[in-house]
């Protein structure tokens, strides 16, 4: 497999133990980690000094990150939703400063007159209410694991010998989720969501009640994993299929792929994972659809983050995306779906709820002949059931 994907491994890390590796970092640290919330104490403590708190006070002053940044500097970034805005990320004119990083700020932007790229230009930071939990399983800051993965929407690739006619989409990040390493890759794959686990589409223009079933995602629930040489397949359900099983007969015919090997995706906790960061991985699910995934970071959790070991996996950040509109009134978001509609030029067409009842029936009566479908979305998030 690297032979194919080799391309990737210019941006790849090598591949990593994590349980061994954080193993390892923990011995180095223990000496000057604080586990516990941080306070005066603590600090003095691992300093091996005894100050007054006129002293603490001044250091504090002195030692403030605001004592580093000068007029006209972009701002720090805040993690809020804010940090979008254009007048935060665009380059502003460097001061007259008279430091080597400024002039040669100045030396860069006059070579490359195009906008900078940021990295978090395009995602939104998740803001979630910290609560006091009680009587709540705890994350331990400076021993367990905290490991960001990146989960992209599933996209349709064009092969190089594919007609030019055949249409592809760009690939997209849909959002970062942390877990913790104590955590498996089941509890990762509960909190993937996708448009195609939603609703079974059906063609429902006869009966407008029976448009929405139970969600894809309770009736197909098979799907695996590809890390590495691996597939982690999910076997929770008993009529669970394994997508790997013909993946695997069709590798063994190429000499260039495999060999793979097969396990249980409940049973792999993340952290018992040797791999490469920034690598592609896929999940897949839904008998077809395909996301790939790249484990992004991995650190050891602090006291800074939410230590609640319910509240993960859980969302930091989002790609936001556009919604899509009404092809009729342009204002309302779409709810259905109609094809081969005979009193429409366009096939598909998209309705929000108000102009597709008006347009296609008098007194619940159908006009016209046109196959209607409910468009895919997560009921149980419409209706405040579930947060992110």
């Amino acid at each position: 497999m690297d032979d194919v994907y080799k391309l990737y491994n210019k941006n790849a890390s090598a591949k990593i133990p994590i349980k061994e590796y954080f193993d390892n970092y923990q011995k180095l640290i223990d000496d000057c980690f604080i586990p516990m919330k941080k306070d005066e104490n603590n600090l003095m403590s691992m300093m091996g000094v005894d100050l007054s708190t006129e002293e603490i006070s001044m250091l504090t002053e002195y030692c403030s990150v605001d004592n580093l940044t000068v007029e006209g500097e972009v701002p720090k970034l805040v993690n809020n939703r804010r940090t979008r805005q254009k007048e935060v990320f665009d380059a502003q004119e460097p001061p007259d400063v008279d430091l080597k990083t400024i002039q040669n700020l100045k030396q860069r932007l006059k070579q490359n007159s195009k906008r900078l790229v940021y990295k978090y230009l395009s995602e939104l930071f998740i803001n979630y209410d910290k609560k006091e939990r009680t009587n709540e399983i705890l994350a331990v800051p400076g021993h367990d694991i905290l490991i960001y993965v990146r989960i992209y929407h599933p996209f349709i690739h064009r092969g190089r010998t594919a007609p030019k006619s055949e249409c592809c989409t760009l690939l997209r990040l849909h959002n970062i989720i942390a877990v913790l390493g104590s955590q498996t890759l089941a509890q990762l794959r509960d909190k993937i969501s996708c448009v195609a686990d939603y609703s079974i589409s059906k063609e429902c223009s006869d009966n407008l009640d029976n448009a929405i079933g139970p969600m894809a995602k309770d009736v197909y629930k098979s799907g695996f994993f590809f890390i590495e040489d691996t597939f982690y397949n999910d076997t929770r359900c008993p009529t669970n299929v394994d997508y790997s099983e013909v993946i695997i007969d069709w590798a063994q015919r190429r000499p260039k792929l495999g060999p793979f090997k097969t396990a249980i995706m409940e049973d792999c906790r993340l952290d018992s994972l040797c791999l490469r960061f920034g690598f592609p991985w896929v999940y897949k699910h839904q008998g077809g659809c395909e996301h790939l995934i790249v484990f992004s970071d991995a650190r050891f959790i602090n006291c800074d983050d939410e230590l609640g070991i319910s509240i993960y996996p859980r969302i930091v950040r989002l790609r936001p995306m556009s919604s899509k509109l009404c092809m009729v009134c342009g204002v309302y978001v779409i709810q259905w779906i109609t094809m081969d509609h005979e009193r429409i030029p366009h096939n598909p067409c998209y309705f929000c709820d108000i102009c597709f009842k008006s347009y296609n029936y008098i007194d619940d009566k159908k006009v016209g002949k046109f196959k209607a479908y409910a468009y895919p979305r997560n009921i149980e998030a419409v209706e405040g059931k579930i947060n992110i």
